[in-house]
């Protein structure tokens, strides 16, 4: 229920509550007034009769006292509020006063009746040969006191109607700008802090208003400066997250260089320095066969000979996959269409239990050396993970020519392993990294769709530049 209802329900309320009041002592005063006047009139009629009365003198000598009665009370009519009865010895009704002609044929309710009239009782005057009764009839009183109050509570209805009437119109207009603060504190709940008060004449609402407005111009400074805070600090973090990542991504580049120095030393110590030692006894052993045959002598430099070439192949072919893993040659020979394949091919070799589906298109060998390279390390890094961590089965690898200008190349790598989750290892997430750096430095972008259980899909776009052939 609202304002304008509750404060005119309280008016009705008070006015009902007035007119019960009133209208208690109204019939209160309205039955002492009749008891009142029903007594005197009471009393008149007594006397009046009384002073009328033959005294027993002029009863006795008068042959029918009771005719010249009646004719008297006939002349009379009614005293006032009372009705005159005469009655002879016999109890005979002789004479009865006639009905008023005031408000003839309209009574008061019953209730208001008991209410209001007076517990009058009858006098009976005794004569000579018979009686006079007198009843006290208050029944006219008792109407008029109905009629007014039937008027004056008919004038406090009508009254309070229109009291209401003009209280709901005016608390309609004086609480109109209820309406407008409601209204701007449902545009503040829904995060609008642009809202703002309109002046009021009533000083009231105007005090509401300008507090209302200092308010929101309060709230709306303190969002920007906390928006301006958040994003300070939102960009702190991003700073000290991305500086914490090449902090890692730079210690894992330094254990990835140790370890490839570790690697090449142990292949020049296992490989090439067992060649060299062997390359070294034989050419030792032919220098210190001087004494011996002719015909030995060349049989067992022909093997040594043989032995030199292998172990020189060896060295050929260990040098060669050294050369191989720190730059694919194939990129400088063959273009990348063919060292890609070249790639898988390899991968294919070396892990036979994993098969890889490759499809590139045409026009892939006029790129610069830098998009060659990336290219080539996001998929080696991809298919590497694939092997290491997602313990997939099956990989496509697909490279795809965007239209535009510039063209833009689509690296495509999916694999049905178990996916990424959050728990990532370290290399595994730093070779990711790795793999966002590589692209995001040409203005490319990276997207991972990956659900544990299902597989990972790795995405790579690379703006292309191409070299005129």
């Amino acid at each position: 229920m609202n304002l304008r209802l509750r404060v005119s329900l309280t008016i009705s309320l008070i006015g009902v509550a007035c007119v019960i009041v009133m209208a208690y002592m109204l019939i209160d005063y309205k039955r002492k007034s009749i008891d009142q006047e029903i007594e005197a009139g009471t009393r008149v009629a007594i006397q009046l009769l009384q002073a009328i009365l033959p005294s027993p003198v002029e009863s006795a000598l008068s042959n029918d006292p009771l005719a010249s009665m009646t004719e008297y009370l006939s002349n009379v009519g009614r005293v006032r509020a009372n009705e005159v009865r005469l009655y002879d010895s016999n109890n005979t009704l002789l004479y009865e006063s006639p009905p008023s002609d005031y408000k003839a044929g309209r009574w008061a309710p019953d209730w208001f009746t008991a209410l209001v009239a007076p517990g009058a009782e009858e006098v009976r005057l005794p004569i000579a040969r018979g009686s006079i009764l007198i009843t006290p009839d208050s029944s006219r009183s008792v109407l008029d006191a109905w009629d007014e109050l039937w008027q004056f509570s008919l004038f406090i209805l009508v009254f309070f109607v229109l009291l209401n009437i003009a209280v709901f119109l005016i608390l309609g207009h004086t609480l109109k700008p209820v309406k407008d603060i409601v209204t701007a504190l449902s545009e503040i709940e829904q995060g609008n802090y642009n809202v703002r008060l309109e002046s009021y004449r009533l000083p009231e609402f105007e005090a509401i208003s300008q507090t209302f407005n200092r308010m929101t111009s309060s709230l709306q400074d303190a969002l920007i400066e906390n928006a301006r805070l958040a994003k300070e600090e939102q960009q702190r973090l991003a700073a000290e997250l991305e500086l914490e990542q090449n902090r890692r991504f730079t210690q894992l580049i330094q254990v990835k260089l140790e370890d490839e120095r570790r690697a090449i030393a142990r292949e020049l110590h296992d490989e090439l320095g067992q060649c060299v030692t062997a390359i070294k006894t034989i050419g030792t052993a032919i220098a210190s066969r001087e004494h011996e045959s002719q015909n030995e002598s060349q049989n067992e430099t022909r093997d040594n000979a043989r032995t030199i070439v292998e172990v020189a192949s060896h060295i050929y072919d260990v040098v060669h996959a050294m050369i191989r893993q720190l730059r694919p040659s194939a990129l400088d020979h063959l273009g990348l269409n063919d060292a890609i394949a070249e790639l898988v091919a390899q991968y294919r070799r070396q892990h036979p239990q994993l098969a890889i589906e490759l499809s590139s298109e045409n026009g892939l060998d006029n790129f610069d050396e830098n998009v060659n390279i990336t290219v080539y390390r996001v998929i080696q890094e991809c298919l590497t993970n694939a092997v290491k961590h997602a313990e997939a089965t099956h990989v496509n690898v697909a490279l795809t020519l965007q239209a535009g200008a510039p063209g833009r190349l689509q690296i495509r790598v999916s694999d049905d392993g178990k996916g990424m989750d959050s728990e990532l290892a370290e290399s595994q997430r730093f070779g990711i990294v790795g793999i966002k750096e590589r692209v995001q430095a040409f203005g490319g972008d990276v997207r991972f769709e990956s659900d544990p259980g299902a597989g990972t899909t790795i995405v790579a776009t690379l703006p292309l530049h191409q070299d005129k052939p």
